[in-house]
C-alpha cells in the first residue's frame, strides 16, 4: 500500500472548547483517513522546531506564528497544506475568521482606537498574504464569500470555493428529550423551563447582555424562562448586569462543556445574537439536536436558519423587540425533529467530502 501524502493543518491555538480549536481537531481526525495528517499549532515541537506565537500580545502571537510555520514548510515542497490560520499560505486556506476589515465596519470602531491597536495593522496584512498566496481560498458561508470578494475584488472567483460547517451526526442529534431529561445534567429544577440556552466564547461579541435583557422582557410577559450560559467569558460583569434587571436568579453560569450536545436536547431554545460570526458552530449543532436558533444575519450560519427552524435578526438589540418576543412566547416549542431534518444535509462527512474535492483538484496540477 503506497505512503499517504503529508498534510499540515495549521491553527494557532489549539487547547480549550472554542469553535474553530474544536473543528481543527476534527479535520485532523477525519483527513487521516486519507492523507498522513500533522496538527501544527502554537508551541507546538517537531524534530528540534518549535513553532512560535504561544506567548505575548495578540498581533505578535499572531506574526510569530505565522513567520514560523512559513519558514518550515519551506521544507516541506511536497506536502499539502491546509491553513486555518492568517498569515500562513497554503494548498486549501480556510476564511474561517471571516474579513478583519469588515469586522472593523461592523464593530464601528474609532479611527483612534483603530489605528493605535496593532493587531489592526498585522491581521489584514497577515489575511492578505494567505487569501492571495493560497491555491484556493474557502470561506464558509456565502456572507464571507460575499466579504472576500469585496475586499479582494481582483481574486478569481474560480479560486473561491464555498464549504459550508459540518456536524458529528453521531453527537448532535434530535434525542428523546423525556430520556435527556433523565439525564444527569437535568437535574435542574424544572420550575425553571423553558430553557433558553447560550454557549459561546467573546460574550461581548456574541451578545449575552441582550440575551439578559430578553430574559428581563420574557419575566414581565410572565414567562418562567432560565438562561444558561456555557463559554468562557467574565461571568462577574454579566452577573451584575443580571442584578441590575433583578433577573440573577435566572441566569446560570456553566463555565466551559463538553457535554454541550445534552444542553442542545434539553433546551427550548438557542440564542446567539452575535454581532459578527463567519459561522457559529453552535447554531448548526443546535439545529442537528432540534432545538431552535435566533441568530442575526451577521452570523454566517443564519443561512441555515429558516422560519421553520428559528428566527433571524438583523442586529442584537432586536432580540427583545416585540414582534421578537412574540414569535418566542407563541412559538416554543416547535416540532424538534423537523428542525434537525433541516439540516440534516450539513453533515461533517459531506464536508470533509467537498475538501477532498479540492486537494485531489491541488494533486492533479
Amino acid at each position: 500500500m503506497p505512503n499517504k501524502q503529508k498534510l499540515y493543518i495549521i491553527r494557532k491555538e489549539y487547547d480549550g472548547f472554542g469553535g474553530a480549536e474544536n473543528v481543527a481537531k476534527r479535520y485532523a481526525t477525519l483527513l487521516s483517513e486519507h492523507y498522513d495528517v500533522e496538527l501544527i499549532y502554537a508551541g507546538y515541537k517537531k524534530a528540534g522546531y518549535t513553532f512560535h506565537g504561544k506567548y505575548g500580545p495578540g498581533w505578535c502571537r499572531s506574526l510569530l506564528f505565522a513567520i514560523s510555520v512559513s519558514q518550515f514548510l519551506k521544507s516541506q515542497p511536497d506536502s499539502l497544506v491546509f491553513s486555518m490560520a492568517r498569515g500562513v499560505a497554503g494548498s486549501i486556506f480556510r476564511a474561517g475568521d471571516g474579513v478583519h476589515k469588515i469586522w472593523l465596519k461592523r464593530k464601528k470602531t474609532h479611527w483612534i482606537r483603530k489605528y493605535s491597536n496593532l493587531n489592526n495593522w498585522v491581521a489584514p496584512y497577515l489575511e492578505r498574504k494567505s487569501i492571495e498566496q493560497s491555491n484556493f481560498v474557502v470561506p464558509n458561508s456565502e456572507m464571507i464569500k460575499y466579504e472576500i470578494t469585496s475586499e479582494y475584488p481582483h481574486l478569481s472567483n474560480k479560486k473561491i470555493k464555498v464549504i459550508k460547517n459540518g456536524f458529528d451526526q453521531q453527537k448532535f442529534n434530535c434525542s428523546d428529550k423525556q430520556i435527556c431529561i433523565e439525564s444527569s445534567i437535568s437535574k435542574i429544577n424544572r420550575k425553571h423551563s423553558p430553557i433558553i440556552f447560550f454557549c459561546a466564547n467573546g460574550w461581548e461579541r456574541k451578545g449575552l447582555e441582550c440575551c439578559i435583557k430578553l430574559i428581563s422582557v420574557l419575566k414581565k410577559r410572565g414567562s418562567n424562562a432560565n438562561l444558561w450560559i456555557a463559554g468562557k467569558g467574565d461571568s462577574k460583569k454579566f452577573s451584575k448586569i443580571a442584578f441590575q434587571l433583578n433577573v440573577e436568579d435566572r441566569i446560570h453560569f456553566l463555565g466551559s462543556i463538553s457535554n454541550v450536545e445534552k444542553w442542545y436536547q434539553l433546551s427550548e431554545l438557542f440564542v446567539l445574537p452575535t454581532s459578527y460570526d463567519p459561522f457559529s458552530n453552535s447554531c448548526l449543532e443546535s439545529l442537528a439536536c432540534g432545538c431552535p436558533v435566533i441568530t442575526t444575519s451577521s452570523n454566517g450560519a443564519s443561512e441555515c436558519v429558516s422560519k421553520s427552524n428559528g428566527m433571524i435578526i438583523n442586529t442584537p438589540n432586536e432580540l427583545t423587540e416585540d414582534h421578537v418576543i412574540a414569535w418566542i412566547l407563541d412559538n416554543i416549542p416547535m416540532h424538534r425533529h423537523l428542525i434537525s431534518q433541516s439540516v440534516s444535509p450539513f453533515t461533517s462527512e459531506r464536508e470533509i467530502s467537498k475538501y477532498l474535492e479540492i486537494l485531489k483538484l491541488i494533486k492533479r496540477s
